[in-house]
């Protein structure tokens, strides 16, 4: 059913600011002299909102052009993209258009994401900016096959949906409203913090996900009352959203806080990943869209308030939950459970052609030497068959955040390797080299293809094709948990988007 009243427009003028999250720190704990601990906790302790959301740098540019009767955008004949004093978190591509979500890295005493999207220019080296409003965030966006482009924008507390032509236009700017949120299920197990007339979480505005369905578009939001709901909206003429359907994906639950006993940088944001979702679709007709969430005991409680409210038992305790959703009417397929056997976190979810993979990594062995942490590989099949489950051990500590799949069936995947963390909390080295393997087609390694990195902490984040070539995006010279302790000014990172040379076509 349409709901007319979802989205109302929003002139180009300042947002409103709203209170963001505020943890609370404590320094108890002796530091290990071969590691310095920042070690993770539960906290059922009350906290406030402090206001602000940062202004983030957030800008989308556009060099391509557009014919009358459709897209005619030139082509991108090599791409090396250097972005200084800010990392490349995600790159998708629409024919020859490559869009970029580029970070500015922040402490934890910090208000984030801080967040610039960009179109890149046909030079493949130059990206133009555009602001959005004052006091919102860029979280995430969605190309369209037309080249049109969504953005999803977050304070504290509050939602809306940009809609930009392929030349970086304005089509449509709206506060995204859900006045059912207040009200959907919550199930308190250990009290916790929420906010039920937001529609973000009280500890982070960085749980809102974008999913591309043709030209309408896939939210998927977790509010203010923990839940996690799923929407499909649909654009009119002038690129104005209407909403065609709202699904309740998981119900709302306790969430605890977690805070840190010392350090200044959460290097693979796992000290909130149990807040985090991940979406993708697949190509069907009509699509259907994941959403896929970590169980994080402790911590969460997803698990156990699936069960009781859908009354589909999980005899899991660690792991993931991934549930589909038919993008044509909303309706709920099925939920998966991955059982990770150990304590897990989920870094990503993509479609396949056979179903949909997920990436992370988990603690296979708590070792005195700061190693252990293996990264994992999980599938799901269209039919919502669990898959084969493997764990990716490549040197010391391992994580997977993005994977592609190949025509032959293997995947491309990619992360980052070499790091130790302290195997008592959650301190992890600033010394970390980027990972790109090849994949089996069930996931387990078949070859290390040894990426070269640079100084200091290295990632690659994010893989995304473009005419037959792969785009790979990520950061050189990255901190570690404890690098900007004395010198705030070491939390800093520069990133990347190049092709990669001498990549399996299949």
């Amino acid at each position: 059913m349409h709901d007319d009243f979802v989205m109302l427009s929003v002139p180009q003028s300042p947002g409103k600011r709203t209170p963001s999250g505020n943890h609370e720190f404590y320094n108890k704990i002796p530091e290990n002299p071969e590691f310095r601990m920042m070690k993770s906790f539960v906290s059922t302790v009350r906290v406030y909102r402090t206001s602000t959301v940062l202004c983030a740098l957030l800008c989308l540019a556009v060099a391509l052009l557009v014919a009358c009767g459709g897209r005619a955008t030139p082509p991108i004949n090599s791409v090396d993209l250097a972005v200084v004093g800010q990392t490349v978190t995600k790159v998708r591509t629409a024919g020859n258009e490559v869009v970029v979500l580029e970070e500015r890295l922040t402490s934890i005493f910090e208000n984030g994401p801080q967040r610039t999207l960009a179109i890149l220019q046909s030079d493949g080296l130059t990206v133009r900016p555009y602001m959005p409003p004052p006091g919102w965030s860029v979280v995430d966006f969605a190309v369209h096959p037309s080249g049109d482009i969504s953005a999803i924008l977050t304070t504290a507390a509050e939602v809306r949906i940009v809609r930009l032509d392929p030349n970086g236009s304005i089509r449509s700017d709206q506060l995204f409203l859900d006045p059912s949120a207040p009200t959907d299920p919550f199930f308190d197990y250990a009290g916790g913090i929420k906010d039920d007339n937001a529609l973000q979480p009280a500890l982070m505005h960085d749980a809102a996900r974008l999913a591309p369905l043709g030209e309408s578009l896939a939210v998927v939001l977790r509010t203010g009352r923990n839940a996690i709901v799923g929407y499909r909206l649909d654009p009119d003429v002038s690129g104005a959203y209407r909403r065609a359907w709202r699904t309740l994906v998981e119900p709302g639950s306790s969430i605890l806080g977690e805070g840190i006993t010392s350090g200044s940088f959460d290097v693979f944001g796992q000290l909130q990943n149990h807040l985090r979702i991940f979406v993708d679709v697949d190509v069907d007709v009509p699509a259907t869209l994941a959403i896929g969430v970590v169980n994080a005991p402790m911590a969460n409680f997803t698990f156990r308030a699936h069960s009781e409210y859908f009354s589909e038992p999980i005899s899991a305790s660690t792991g993931v939950l991934l549930t589909r959703v038919a993008s044509g009417d909303g309706r709920r397929l099925a939920s998966t459970v991955i059982d990770t056997h150990d304590v897990a976190e989920l870094h990503g979810v993509r479609a396949t052609p056979r179903g949909f993979v997920l990436v992370g990594r988990v603690l296979s062995e708590l070792r005195s030497d700061g190693s252990g942490w293996n990264a994992f590989t999980a599938f799901v099949g269209r039919d919502g068959t669990p898959g084969p489950y493997s764990v990716v051990d490549v040197d010391r500590g391992d994580v997977l955040f993005d994977v592609a799949p190949l025509p032959s069936g293997r995947y491309l995947a990619l992360g980052t390797t070499g790091y130790v963390q302290n195997p008592s909390g959650a301190s992890i080295s600033e010394a970390a080299q980027p990972l790109l393997v090849l994949l089996n087609s069930d996931g387990s390694l078949a070859q290390n293809l040894g990426y070269i990195g640079g100084a200091r902490h290295n990632q690659l984040a994010t893989v995304a094709p473009l005419n037959g070539r792969w785009l790979l995006g990520g950061m050189i010279n990255g901190p570690g948990t404890h690098s900007g302790d004395a010198h705030p000014k070491l939390i800093v990172a520069d990133g990347f988007l190049r092709e990669g040379s001498n990549l399996p076509a299949d």
